[in-house]
């Protein structure tokens, strides 16, 4: 399965299916929202050549318009993604601000297995 695939469909239900690749599509309103981004892949290879399994490497970013609840729902995902998504690398977070939107942002990095 693509890591996209794997995201959206461990995440749609907290996130009330507000979970999109790259941005936001424009004329979208509301919060908590997840917007995800496939930083890069590294292929698997063996002796015989390309695996088709990847480590995707993944930014996961979190919006609301409440700092607490992010926090929050951000701490709900990682552990709904530790505990389904076998393996679930997480490497780091950022509490970041958006200041055109007005909402608080949590930026997770994390790598999952993807299949192709």
């Amino acid at each position: 399965m693509k890591a996209s695939e794997t995201i959206y469909s461990t995440l749609s239900v907290l996130f009330n299916s507000n979970v999109w690749p790259l941005v936001r599509p424009e004329g979208e309103k509301g919060t908590p929202y997840l917007v995800y981004t496939v930083m890069n892949a590294n292929a698997t290879n063996v002796i015989a050549g390309y695996t088709g399994r990847e480590l995707a490497y993944m930014q996961l970013d979190v919006y609301h318009n409440d700092y607490d609840s992010c926090e929050d729902i951000t701490n709900q995902m990682i552990k709904i993604l530790k505990d389904t998504v076998k393996p679930f690398y997480y490497d780091s977070r950022k509490y970041l601000h958006d200041e055109d939107a007005g909402l608080y942002r949590q930026s997770i990095e994390c790598h999952i297995w993807q299949t192709n």
